[in-house]
């Protein structure tokens, strides 16, 4: 008479949790993948809570995800689809590393992002915009208007703006504006997420304004860094570049 195998041990617990995390996050991709651009607004506008909301303005750009430091050149290529003749990241890279403005892909300098608009996206007029600390209303003004900003600040863990002195410095594209009694949130899109962030702006200028610095041990792969360095005046302190469609 033989005898029935005996079953495999369970998995570790560890592994159990994994796979039913991943199976959770495949879902909620599933869910976000198959919204509107209204329902993922509306569903941000419920998980911040946002009381009294209004969309001022939103632009649905499909996003891009970057391979390895080229979240401006991400932003900017997603920019570029608001017009027809979209710029490819790799256009914008083989530019870039022709100009002697980067080597990987990083963007360090808020002028060498004006410099490469202005040479890919004939159809908007690039502008730089200094000093958003000292005047968070001209940030407020633009959205309004619908222009798109590009603006770099320091992405933390959940991609949401944080204070690391420019050690997570990233570039995110900001498509929307919304008002609600909390104050202004902006709609952005960046290049590690497919998901558009949702952040009040307070936060936002907050973290642009601490851009100090590089990240020493980022740094070892020998990223371009302008003169006088992030903080100086043509890294990505208090700086943003607004881009203003030529009709």
């Amino acid at each position: 008479m033989s005898v029935a195998p005996a079953p495999p041990p369970p998995l570790p617990l560890l592994l159990q949790r994994s796979a039913a995390t991943e199976k959770a996050e495949d879902v909620e991709e599933r869910k976000f993948s198959s919204s509107t651009p209204q329902e993922e607004i509306d569903r941000l506008i419920l998980h911040n809570r946002l009381c009294e909301s209004k969309i001022l303005f939103h632009h649905d750009l499909q996003p891009i995800l970057q391979d390895g430091p080229q979240c401006g050149l991400v932003a900017l290529s997603m920019a570029s689809q608001c017009k027809d003749g979209s710029v490819s990241v790799e256009q914008l890279f083989q530019t870039a590393r022709d100009c002697g403005f980067t080597r990987h892909g990083e963007l360090f300098s808020v002028d060498f992002m004006e410099t490469l608009s202005k040479k890919h996206l004939q159809r908007y007029h690039s502008e730089i915009v200094e000093n958003l600390k000292h005047d968070p209303n001209s940030l407020f003004q633009l959205l309004s208007c619908g222009i798109l900003v590009l603006i770099p600040y320091d992405s933390d863990f959940n991609h949401a703006p944080c204070l690391k002195r420019g050690h997570k410095a990233h570039w995110a594209v900001l498509v929307g504006l919304i008002s609600s009694r909390q104050g202004p949130y902006v709609l952005a899109r960046h290049g590690k997420s497919k998901h558009v962030g949702c952040w009040p702006m307070r936060d936002l200028l907050e973290s642009n304004a601490n851009l100090e610095e590089e990240n020493p041990h980022r740094n070892k792969q020998g990223f371009i860094i302008p003169e006088g360095g992030v903080g100086g005046k043509r890294g990505l302190k208090s700086r943003a570049l607004a881009l203003r469609t030529i009709e």
